[in-house]
């Protein structure tokens, strides 16, 4: 008969939330809605921190910058890197190994010669020239340039090191069928997820993020729970992808939005779409 002691239930409201941006957080038109603003400003005055944790890297983090109510802490770059929009400082950052991305970039072209890769640092990002920049979050293309984006060697720049993540694109494969065929090319060096529905038949290339072995979202957000002495069990998260699972599966309280990837509406309690503000609506209702 098992004696293990059984693990503690999740409390009805946490002490901290945790929230993906892009499809969850924010609404389709990425911008901050009412109701998610008022409902941060809310957590905070209830000493409950909202932390964000996105696939975004630091330059792209402008949405939330001013946004009263908000940990100043956020996770960048699907978990490489801890970064403090309060004193604009990067406290800790997790880079590819460069040997590595050199052999997974080999092992790709080879694999899959249609494909486009990147190399993201933060602060920087250089593609192939047949990467297709995917309208920059709705940045026009001066815009673009200004935040670091530009076409580049991307077998040069491996060998350079520096970066937090390597993404693969591809014209015809969707990013779930694009991560099964990449995913073994891998090795446990590096990690692949993605955070976004594509479809080829729209014009849209499968997209992938690739980050260093036991990177993502849950260990980053690991680490800042500890610093902050707030358990697992006490937090709640939102997200809405793969690249979220890590983090939803590491707290108490998981929740996706209606809008979520099939894969994770079947998996975790679903609370309303981003288009409704889900989050806002449903952080506001354990304040009440």
């Amino acid at each position: 008969m098992s004696t293990a002691t059984p693990p503690a239930p999740a409390p009805a409201r946490p002490r901290l939330i945790v929230t993906d941006l892009d499809g969850t957080f924010l609404s389709p038109d990425g911008t901050v809605s009412a109701v998610n603003a008022e409902a941060v400003k809310a957590a905070q005055a209830a000493d409950i921190p909202v932390v964000f944790a996105t696939g975004r890297p630091v330059r792209w983090l402008e949405v939330i910058a001013d946004l009263p109510g908000a940990h100043p802490i956020v996770i960048a770059s699907n978990g490489a890197v801890l970064y403090d929009q309060g004193s604009e400082e990067t406290l800790r950052r997790i880079a590819l190994d460069p040997a590595a991305v050199r052999r997974a970039i080999a092992a790709i072209r080879e694999a899959l010669p249609d494909a486009a890769l990147a190399l993201e640092s933060g602060t920087s990002f250089g593609h192939d020239a047949h990467y297709v920049v995917m309208a920059a979050l709705e940045r026009s293309m001066s815009e673009v340039a200004d935040h670091g984006v530009t076409t580049a060697d991307v077998d040069a720049l491996a060998a350079e090191g520096g970066h937090v993540k390597l993404l693969v694109q591809h014209p015809t494969l969707a990013s779930d069928a694009l991560l099964e065929r990449v995913r073994p090319l891998l090795g446990d060096q590096l990690l692949a997820t993605h955070s976004g529905f594509t479809r080829p038949d729209r014009g849209e290339a499968g997209l992938l993020e690739i980050s260093a072995g036991g990177v993502n979202k849950a260990t980053m957000l690991a680490y800042c729970c500890e610093q902050l002495g707030v358990a697992a069990v006490d937090v709640a998260g939102f997200g809405d992808m793969p690249n979220d699972v890590d983090m939803l599966s590491w707290v108490g309280l998981p929740h996706v939005v209606a809008n979520a990837h099939p894969a994770l509406r079947d998996r975790y309690p679903v609370v309303p779409s981003n288009a409704e503000s889900g989050v806002g609506r449903t952080i506001l209702g354990w304040l009440e």
